[in-house]
């Protein structure tokens, strides 16, 4: 299959290659009549029959412009520049391969209204700090949804997850005519947002919602505000889709929206057993409402743990059966031009079974008997909830009020089956996580610019948060390698229950004060406080015995934990010419203390954090960003108890009150280009984060049992990183290459020894697809990762080598067919273990022109492969993962277009 592929890659490039040698290379300038090159002027080759658009280009900050066209036809030569006369002529291309050189002038044409673009839709325009991109000239007609819109555009990339990169760049926001789709998310925009919907995609660079502070502040978010096509606007649209198949298979799946300048209302509904999760507990997990922490922009943070705690946060492509349950609604109300309301809920109710086989080899200090054979079969169950409601009041552009309140709720249970093979040696282990996370957070802020130098801001901000995890395990070996106060039984029943309750308030007040268009002062004032109540025991349940057994003191926790930070900080903001720096320092004062069991321990300490943003624009589409931070962090209470908790099946846990923070030096410099004459994307980034007096984890080990305990670190981690990628657009198709790498130096205890473990990961990517209009599409690749893990006495390294290809094809003027392919191969060379697999997904579709009736058949995993191979490493443990996925499934579906 490998050979094919390869041989597939091969023709594909010839195939192009010699397309591209059929068309004829037109190339010019376009100037003023100064004789000035204009930058960033539309340069249209239209086809006189069709008046469709045959070619296009964008002039460089030479004004120079390419375009490849057939050869044997005449086109209209169109260029057009924002306040200026639109130039026509006739282009002539006869048979020659030679190249046509062409200088085109331009005159200011008075008539036109300033900012007022009276030209043809052009395929890309740029207005100040926005990019917009018209979806019609990249699409081919054969998009279902935004996502298939997205891949389409340059510099655009949308991965597996729904997370959206443009030149590099995580996108933070996803707007609908101005309005954000659920709080902005990504990934609900682009899997269920209809492609047919879609006019134009802006891209909004240094994204700012809050009129008076616009270009105060270091923003460096990107958003995209989705245009709808006008017959979308004002009425319902949307579409309504069903499925089933073999053995019970289902999918139902509904997407309606509604847009008029003063309201909006989204739906999504999903039920489905064939593994398409709509929202995943990771999901759930990373949705925060869109609340930022206030003092991490000042540099400091107290690291509260996540609801995730204990539960396998595992991809449905990694599991072996998924039944999920989704609705989401979305709305926004804007009675008049002063006010503006909207909110979203969402419900989700998700069953998932993993079967794994684990191959774990522990980092010890022994070199022998580190490896441990883990089956498990695990159930997981989530019912979780999400509401957000937000209030906004804008009288004027010097006023921004606003009023959010998002609560989270969930019920989680997970139900583990597990056998342990370490060294001849089998426990039969069960175990049952569950909790009820419940979290209100509220935000009131103000934004208020008094005069054209002086802008004042007040942001407040309030989370509840309560966590009741409990673990409930059962072995038939005695647990922990008798390190427990136990009492011997046929089996050991071990039942922990936690509470843990969170108060945390912020507030920040800013104020600017403008020097003038090029400089600025930044002068903020803040605290954050947080209390933390949490209580937990350890009792055995006897088999025969009602009276459980506490294991005593050591093994409970009654804990109160105050931390307080009051901060005071200065920005400064300077533009000299293309270059742009701001340096900034930021004074902390913290104050910190635990009581356990009635007796109290405080720290007190003084940091002060500096901070630098610097920005070369090259061009204006080439820039260098640099950013720099030192960042504290402290600990939440978690890591501060004293009492014994257990963590999972094998690993007991005990805290340090003694901890401190940790400081994290973040270097980030990032390149960015995008070349209009040739259409190339160039973009890279690298990171670099220096730990001092890390939060590690010490170990000591008994057997493959393990006791866990934080320390600050003396030593140094290091954790580099870096990311690039090339893309090169043609007339019908495009190439990309991309690569990260990424090492990681991380310092800790083993058995009382310093250890160092490291890591470095390689992942390698390179993929020609093709983009024809009528004729078929396809898409080859190769995507190649690598990851060596070192610690104490042990070296691994694990190898992914995968192909793959995409077609698609439509045929017979109403049918479309549609597949993808991928084949594994997984090297532990460690463990000589050798496993390949493939997967096949298929659709075939079948719709008539102007008919809202679709028909398909589809499916997935067609070659029935049962299981699928990962590696993951920690700071103990070396892990080779085997999943056991989800059968074949093909189901026969139904779409109705409203």
């Amino acid at each position: 299959m490998k050979q094919f592929l390869s041989i597939l890659f091969i023709g594909l490039g010839i195939f192009c290659s010699k397309l591209s040698a059929q068309n004829v290379r037109v190339e010019g300038v376009v100037k003023d009549s100064l004789n000035q090159p204009l930058e960033l002027a539309n340069v249209l080759a239209l086809n006189p029959e069709t008046k469709g658009i045959e070619s296009y280009a964008i002039t460089d900050d030479t004004g120079r412009f390419a375009l490849s066209l057939p050869k044997n036809k005449t086109y209209t030569l169109k260029v057009s520049y924002l306040g200026y006369k639109t130039k026509e002529e006739q282009l002539v291309i006869g048979d020659s391969k030679e190249k046509i050189v062409k200088e085109i002038v331009l005159f200011q044409d008075t008539n036109v209204l300033e900012g007022v673009e009276v030209v043809q839709e052009l395929p890309i325009s740029v207005r100040g700090d926005t990019i917009v991109y018209k979806a019609d000239a990249f699409a081919n007609g054969k998009e279902k949804k935004l996502k298939d819109v997205l891949e389409k555009l340059p510099g655009f990339e949308v991965d597996k997850n729904g997370e959206v990169k443009v030149q590099g760049k995580k996108v933070d926001n996803v707007l609908v005519e101005g309005k954000k789709f659920f709080d902005g998310d990504t990934k609900l925009a682009t899997r269920n947002i209809p492609a047919d919907a879609v006019d134009k995609v802006e891209l909004l660079q240094d994204f700012n919602e809050v009129a008076p502070t616009r270009g105060l502040n270091n923003e460096q978010s990107l958003a995209l505000n989705i245009k709808l096509k006008e017959g979308k606007k004002n009425i319902l649209f949307g579409d309504i889709a069903a499925s089933a198949g073999d053995d019970e298979r289902y999918f139902a799946h509904a997407n309606l929206f509604y847009y008029s300048p003063k309201r909006s209302l989204n739906f999504i509904g999903d039920v489905n057993n064939i593994g398409e999760q709509a929202f995943t507990l990771q999901d759930y997990f990373r949705f925060n409402g869109g609340f930022s922490n206030l003092a991490g922009r000042s540099g400091s943070s107290i690291n509260i743990s996540s609801d995730d705690l204990g539960f396998a946060l595992q991809q449905n492509d990694r599991a072996a059966n998924v039944i999920s349950n989704f609705g989401a609604l979305n709305f926004s109300f804007n009675p008049n031009k002063k006010w503006n309301f909207s909110g979203f809920l969402i419900g989700s109710d998700i069953d998932t079974d993993l079967r794994t086989r684990t191959l774990r080899t522990y980092i010890r200090n022994e070199d022998t008997n580190n490896l441990e054979i883990l089956e498990s079969n695990i159930n997981q169950e989530n019912k979780s909830g999400l509401l957000k409601l937000s209030g906004k009041y804008t009288p004027s552009a010097k006023l921004d009020v606003s009023y959010n309140a998002f609560i989270k709720g969930s019920e989680l249970e997970q139900n583990d089956n597990r056998l342990s093979n370490f060294f001849g040696v089998e426990n039969t282990i069960q175990s049952n996580n569950s909790q009820t996370p419940f979290s209100i957070k509220q935000s009131l802020n103000a934004f208020y610019a008094k005069n054209s130098k002086n802008v004042f801001s007040v942001q407040a901000q309030h989370e509840y948060k309560e966590q009741d995890p409990i673990f409930d395990l059962i072995t038939s070996e005695v647990p922990f390698g008798g390190g427990l106060p136990l009492i011997n039984d046929n089996l050991f029943n071990l039942l922990q229950d936690k509470n843990i309750i969170t108060n945390k308030f912020d507030v920040s007040v800013n104020y600017y004060y403008v020097l003038n268009k090029k400089n600025h002062i930044n002068l903020i004032a803040g605290s954050s406080f947080s209390n933390q109540k949490l209580s937990s025991g350890i009792n055995q349940r006897l088999s025969n015995n009602p009276v459980e057994n506490n294991l005593g003191d050591g093994f409970n926790n009654d804990a109160d934990y105050n931390f307080s930070d009051v901060y005071f900080g200065l920005t400064y903001k300077v533009k000299f010419g293309s270059f742009i720096i701001s340096p900034g320092a930021n004074l902390h004062f913290y104050n910190t203390e635990d009581t356990q069991f009635g007796v109290g321990n405080t720290l007190n300490k003084t940091l002060l954090l500096p901070q630098l943003y610097a920005k070369y624009n090259i061009r204006r589409s080439e820039s260098i960003t640099l950013n720099y931070a030192l960042n504290a962090e402290f600990t939440d209470i978690n890591n501060l108890v004293e009492g014994t908790t257990i963590s999972s099946y094998n690993t007991l846990f005990d805290g340090n009150r003694n901890l401190e923070n940790q400081l994290f030096h973040r270097f980030t410099l990032r390149y960015a280009n995008f070349n209009s004459f040739n259409f190339t994307n160039i973009n890279g980034s690298v990171n670099y984060t220096k730990t001092v007096d890390g939060i590690n984890n010490t170990v000591i080990f008994n057997g493959i049992n393990q006791v866990l305990s934080p320390i600050n670190s003396g030593s140094i981690n290091d954790v580099l990183s870096a990311n690039g990628s090339y893309e090169k657009r043609f007339v019908w198709f495009k190439t990309r290459a991309s690569t990260n790498l990424s090492f990681s130096s991380i310092n800790n205890e083993i058995d009382g020894v310093e250890n160092t473990n490291e890591s470095f990961t390689q992942n390698y990517r390179l993929s020609l697809e093709t983009n024809f209009k009528e004729a078929p599409n396809f898409e080859i690749g190769f995507d190649k990762t690598i990851n060596n893990y070192e610690g104490s006495q042990t070296n691994s390294e694990f190898v992914t080598n995968a192909p793959f290809a995409n077609a698609e094809i439509e045929f017979l003027k109403h049918f479309l067919f549609i597949a993808d392919y991928t084949y594994t191969d997984f090297i532990n060379k460690n463990n000589d273990v050798n496993n390949s697999y493939d997967f096949l997904n298929a659709t075939l579709y079948f719709q008539k022109e102007g008919s809202p009736w679709e028909f398909k058949i589809s499916g997935t995993n067609l070659l029935n492969t049962t299981s699928i191979n990962r590696s993951s490493f920690n700071d103990f443990l070396i892990s080779s993962n085997q999943y056991f996925v989800q059968p074949r499934y093909v189901v026969f579906g139904i779409k109705y277009d409203l």
